[in-house]
Order: C-alpha cells, then structure tokens, then sequence
C-alpha cells in the first residue's frame, strides 16, 4: 500500500511539473526572425538619427525599444553585392559578388551560391526560410536557401505601382495590379497570419524596394504628407551645406524632377508597412518569440560631394539604418554608437537561432554586445568596393571607421589614404592623414585594416606596395578613348544578311535580364524585356552598333561556330567609364 501511495506522489509531482516544464520548452524554443530591408536609405532618413522632418513614428519606436545603431556601416555599398555579403557572411572578395554587374566567372549566370549560405544553414536547422520582396541577385532564391519563394522582384527595380513581379520558384513576371511594397508586406502578412507561421520556427525575408528611384508614387495619404516642402526645408543632418539634391532617377519624358519630398513620402510609407507587419505579430501571437531586423541595403550621396549615387566610401553612402529589435533575447535598449557592420549580421542571426556560425566568416557575432557585455570588441568597422571592371572602378577602396575617425585606402598607386575626424569634421572635408598628431591614430587603423585583410586573404592587401609608383593618367586616357571610339559613327557597312539567322535569339546577362535579338528581312534588331525595339547597324561581321544609343555588340561564336554570347560595349557619358558586359545566347 505504501508503494502505490509513493508511486502516486511520484506520479502527481510529474504531473504537476508537467506545466512548467512545457513551458520552460516554450519560452527557450528558438525565435522567429524577421529581416526587413530597405533599399537606397540613409541613415539620416530616419526620426532616430535625428532629423525631426521625416515622419517614421514606427521605426523611431523600434529604435527606442530596441536596438538602434546609429553608426551602423554597410560593407558594401550597393545593391547586389550588399545582399549577397548578407546571405553569404562573405566579402565581395570572397564571395565574388563585385559589383550589381560583374562577378566572379564561377558564379555567371549560376543558380546557387558555392558557399553555405545563411537561411540555407538556418533552413537545415529546422527553419522555414521566407523570401518577400527584392532580389536582385543572379542564383535563383530557392536554391539558395529560401524554402518558401512568395512575390518577388527578381531584379533591380521596377515601378512604384503595377510592377511586373514573380511568385514561387520561377522568374516568370507578370504584372500584379498595386503598390509593389505594398503587395509584398501583405504577402508577408499573409504568410504570417497563415498556419505555416506557427508550425517551426521561420525566417522572414522582406526586401522593400523603398526608397529606390522612381520613389513614387505611394498611396495618397503619404504621396501629400510633404507636400508643397522643398528641399531646403526637408535636408536631412547629414547633408552638406551649399548642396543641390540629386536623387537618382531614370530622367525621360514622363519623369518628374526628383526631391526629398518623394524620398521622404516613400520611406514613410514604409514605416507604416512595417508597422502593419508588426501589429500582425502580435496579433497572431507571434511577437514575443520573433527579432526584428530592419536594415537599410546601402545609403545614397543625392547630390553631396557631387555625387547622386552609392559605392563611395563617403558617410552618405556606407551609413544606413539598422535597428534590431528582440526585448526578450538582448538586454541593452535604445541608442549605441559601437560601429557595427552589415557582414556582422549573418553570424548574429545565426547565434541568435542557435546555429553555428562558419569559421570563415569574417563577421563578429553582436551577442555580446546585446547581452550588455563591456567586452563586446566591437570598435571598428570595415566597409569594401571590390569592383574593378564595372563603370565605377575608379572608386575601388577598403576603409575602417570607428565612431571617431575613418580611413581610406583607394586601389591607385596616385590616390594617398586619406584620414578624416568624424566629429569635428562629419562631412569629410579635410584629410588629415599627414598629421603628425595623428600618426598614432593611422597606424592604428593601418594595422588594424592589415589584420583584417590578412584574416580575408584579400587583395587589397598588397595595395601598399604599389604606393610611391606614378600612374601614367595619359596611358589612361588614351586608353579609355580607344574603348569609346567608334560607337557613334552610325554609318553601315555592308554585310550579307545571311549571317544574321545565328544571331537571332534570346540572350541573358549576368543580372539575368534578357534581351531578344531579331531579324526582320536584312536587318537585325534589339528589343528588352519591357520593350524598346531598335535596329541594330552592321559595323562588320559579328559587330553592330545600338541606333540610338552608344552601344557595340560582338558577336562570339565557339569553335564549332555556333554563337555562345555577345559582348556589349556601352558608354554612358564621357565622365562615365566605358564597360563591356557579356550576355549568353539561351535561345
């Protein structure tokens, strides 16, 4: 009798501890993560930095109760690159992505990453990995790692309201009436109010082409909410002074007269989105158990030092937003100024989910530093352009930057490092690099960059030793005319149409747009994806000139004499650089 009474107790105290021990299960099971991210903004373009024009109540709490980084660097500052670093927890010298147009031969017109990449590593740990939005990027998502491929952009851009989008594993697009970041947070929505969100543990990635050019239109209600402002009255904290804005847009002529007012309107449009996405967290239940990271994909000059775009080493362009917030998982709140980095991101969220981070990412793992800890290690941060074959490889360069000072070292024996003091001089005017107060200060950095660049097995590395070696500019010069001449002389030559037939047929570049080549009686034409047909002259036999714009194609055939792919030359203005990209024939 005593036995069964005991066995009873036993029985009961299980019982009673079941409760607690499900629950203790629950509350350490692993977080949903939701990466949310913005495209071509600022970091001054956010309330939290500071600027009391801009209207982003969401974002502005998420910073207060969250995590806000305001000295975040991106490490590479455009759009392709940007998100291959984040997927891959590589650099661009290590995972080949250079440039929005040019990578590494192994990865042209691939459809996977050779590397591990980060949702395919959470994926094999038992997460639904998610892709909404933006993609950019030349491997096909769901052979990167995304189990679920919703709608999505494939490239670039597009416009702001009745896009051309894709759905699922397939780059077919077809127009999809609405505002595009619009459709892709109710898809996120959708998918998060839907059972799949409660099934395993997820990773959302939402990817906003907001506030890319066009930057309009928006829905009503924020399309006027600046409304009749002009620039002098909207210029974020970060502008320079005696500054024209210049925010990049495809200039034709329907287009109207970029201003901070439309990039001002679209990122707020977005602060609600995400708001919307938020509210359906907790509504759903979800939102305790899920981190949030918002982080803008790279910042943008409009119009400072002259300069309307990215890839610059500049504040304005390697500064972006990022916050993260997860109340239950970090303990430190609001603003911090450690100089975290985007390659830092992959790791971190791999930590945060329990995974194992590879041993060859270069990244540092920021749970330290949300823990609290005052060991976290992060003082600097490293940012890298890599490309030397597109139309910016003028501007290739690696830099460190601490909240205090940053340095620059360019890719031209000519081109000195430079040095900047970023309190006193935020804007980068003065290079101090030859200052004797400020030796100890460079070598630090200097040896600091060298470490990283040993640890990475990156070129750059040996930079230096071409320092002191004169750059012949008219070697240059002659050089770059030698690639611009001839593509304005329209004038044909003859040549037997015949040889056109070969040359008919679809063809890709390595962003995986593509371009049709036709024949129409003896003559040869160009037309887009989304239109635009021109006739293409005869220069030779495998060379044609674009009609109406500085374009050359050549044609190459392999040794069987079967066409594989064509080379177009283009020159986009004479301060631009000349590049050539390869298209392969498909059909």
């Amino acid at each position: 009798m005593k036995n069964i009474i005991k066995l009873l107790l036993v029985f009961g105290i299980i019982l009673f501890a079941l409760p607690v021990i499900a629950q203790k299960t629950k509350a350490t099971k692993q977080p949903n993560i939701v990466f949310i991210i913005s495209d071509d903004h600022r970091w001054d373009a956010l309330g939290a930095a500071g600027n009391t024009k801009i209207k982003t109540p969401v974002l502005d709490k998420l910073a207060r109760e969250g995590v806000y980084f305001r000295q975040a660097t991106i490490h590479v500052s455009v759009c392709a690159p940007s998100r291959a670093t984040l997927l891959t927890g590589l650099s661009p010298h290590q995972n080949g992505y250079y440039a929005n147009n040019f990578i590494s031969d192994d990865l042209q017109w691939a459809d996977r990453f050779t590397v591990p990449t980060m949702p395919g590593l959470l994926q094999q740990a038992g997460y639904r990995t998610v892709l909404v939005g933006k993609w950019h990027l030349a491997t096909d998502p769901w052979l990167t790692g995304f189990s679920d491929v919703r709608t999505w952009l494939p490239e670039a851009g597009a416009d702001y309201v009745d896009a051309r989008l894709a759905r699922g594993n397939s780059r077919k697009k077809m127009e999809t009436k609405g505002f595009i970041n619009g459709i892709f947070a109710e898809d996120a929505i959708e998918f998060l109010a839907g059972a799949a969100a409660k099934e395993k543990p997820f990773f959302l990635w939402l990817a906003s082409t907001i506030p890319h050019a066009p930057t309009k239109p928006n829905p009503s209600l924020f399309e006027h909410m600046y409304e009749g402002k002009t620039d002098a009255d909207l210029v974020p904290p970060g502008f320079p002074s005696n500054t024209t804005v210049q925010i990049p847009l495809d200039v034709n002529a329907d287009s109207v007269a970029p201003n901070l007012a439309d990039y001002y309107a679209s990122v707020s449009y977005l602060d609600n989105l995400v708001g919307q996405v938020l509210a359906t967290l907790d509504k759903q239940g979800l939102a305790e158990n899920t981190i949030i990271v918002f982080l803008g994909d790279n910042g943008l000059m409009a119009g400072s030092r002259g300069l309307r775009g990215k890839v610059v080493p500049w504040e304005e362009s390697v500064r972006v937003p990022l916050i993260i917030y997860a109340p239950k998982f970090v303990v430190i709140k609001g603003r911090t100024d450690a100089p975290v980095s985007s390659l830092d991101l992959p790791g971190t969220i791999l930590s945060m989910a329990g995974v194992s981070i590879p041993k060859n990412w270069p990244g540092r793992n920021l749970q330290p530093l949300l823990k609290g800890s005052k060991k976290h290690g992060i003082d600097y941060a490293i940012s890298e352009w890599a490309d030397t074959e597109s139309q910016f490889r003028n501007y290739t360069h690696r830099l460190i930057r601490t909240p205090h000072y940053k340095l620059i070292r360019w890719d031209k024996p000519d081109k000195p490092d430079e040095l900047y003091n970023l309190i006193a001089d935020p804007h980068e005017n003065t290079n101090i690099i030859y200052k004797p107060a400020m030796r100890t200060v460079r070598n630090q950095l200097l040896s600091q960059l060298s470490a990283w660049m040993k640890k990475t097995n990156d070129p750059a590395l040996f930079w230096a030793k071409k320092n002191g070696k004169k750059v012949n500019k008219e070697a240059e010069e002659k050089a770059e005319l030698k690639l611009r001449a001839g593509l304005d002389d329209k004038t044909p030559v003859k040549v037997d149409p015949k040889l056109f037939d070969a040359y008919a047929g679809k063809y890709e570049f390595v962003t995986t747009v593509i371009v049709t080549i036709s024949k129409e009686g003896d003559r040869l034409f160009l037309q887009g994806e989304l239109g635009g047909k021109s006739e293409l002259i005869p220069k030779s036999k495998n060379e044609f000139l674009h009609k109406n714009h500085l374009m050359r194609f050549t044609f190459v055939k392999n040794a069987a004499g079967q066409v594989t792919h064509f080379i177009r030359r283009q020159s986009l203005s004479a301060d631009v650089l000349t590049i050539d990209m390869k298209a392969r024939k498909i059909e």
